[in-house]
């Protein structure tokens, strides 16, 4: 793989965008969204309205905000915290062309646009690094190709032309990376992704992404980073939330374990790959990451995968 971890980590999730429907509201309104699987985006194209995340604060919304919740915590959208909550499968249950409709007076009126990323896999890799909830205001200077692509997105579904469907998709998919890319890394209090936005550390984490087989060394790393080997072992575990070369083997298991769910290379072959002499060292080093055997764990996610 090319040294790029953010596109790593999304192949080896599968994540991919989709694009639920939009919302339009004449009147004053709350709707709660329950729990839920992934990560979710909204973007408010008109009027004005507020995000509550349970647990959490309350954010004003104005046209062109636009957020990612990344935990499935339960949220309400809406432009009246004194209305009682619709609950959002009865409001989006008759949703035709793209948009669900809800009336409740004559004014205000607000739009939302929507969309999910869902995963074949486990999104904890990717979700682990990020807050619960990714706020990016429409003055915000980096928020420039989002609003073009909520442009494109409204252009698809509204233009209803061949194709609209998988653009839409790939347009949503698109405005997920925007979002994370454009965060502010000084909220990333630690993860792969706040080690990422570190000038030196970064170094390393590429190298690691570029090479996982290579045998590396913990002074090798420190020199990439252009730091002494005591300077970067404290300097990368303050930041990642773990050792070096622990995150070396929890990135070379997780490439493991997804060559071993697409059958790609056998269990040697991946223990060699990964820079293990030994299928016994590998399956050991497999089994403290996960807590089963590259087998048994393998056997496992192949039976859910042809459950789905």
């Amino acid at each position: 793989m090319a040294a790029d971890p953010l596109s790593d980590v999304l192949r080896l999730t599968k994540a991919r965008g989709v694009n639920s429907a939009g919302l339009r509201v004449r009147g004053k309104f709350s709707v709660r969204v329950e729990a839920h699987e992934g990560m979710k985006f909204n973007a408010i194209t008109e009027g004005s309205g507020f995000l509550r995340v349970d647990g959490g604060e309350v954010y004003q919304l104005d046209p062109g905000d636009c957020f990612l919740l990344t935990k499935g915590l339960p949220f309400t959208i809406g432009n009246d915290l004194s209305s009682s909550a619709l609950p959002a499968e009865e409001v989006f249950a008759n949703a035709t062309d793209g948009f669900a409709v809800l009336e409740t007076g004559s004014s205000p009126e607000v739009s939302f646009l929507g969309g999910k990323m869902t995963s074949d896999q486990s999104m904890s890799l990717l979700t682990a690094a990020l807050p619960a909830v990714l706020l990016v205001r429409r003055t915000n200077p980096s928020a420039v190709k989002i609003r073009w692509l909520l442009d494109s997105l409204k252009d698809e579904i509204f233009g209803r032309m061949p194709g609209s469907e998988a653009m839409s998709e790939q347009i949503m998919h698109m405005i997920f990376i925007e979002m994370i890319r454009i965060f502010p890394k000084e909220e990333l209090t630690s993860g792969w992704l706040a080690a990422l936005s570190d000038r030196k550390i970064s170094k390393a984490v590429q190298a690691i992404h570029s090479n996982p087989g290579r045998k590396w060394r913990l002074h090798e790393l420190a020199s990439l980073s252009g730091l002494s080997r005591s300077q970067f072992a404290a300097r990368f575990a303050h930041i990642s939330g773990e050792a070096p070369l622990e995150y070396l083997t929890r990135w070379r298991m997780t490439l493991a374990r997804d060559a071993l769910i697409r059958r790609s290379q056998t269990i040697p072959q991946v223990a060699q790959s990964m820079g293990y002499s030994s299928e016994a060292a590998f399956g050991a080093a497999f089994k403290r990451i996960f807590g089963l055997s590259p087998r048994r764990l393998t056997d496992r996610d192949r039976a859910l995968d042809t459950a789905l």
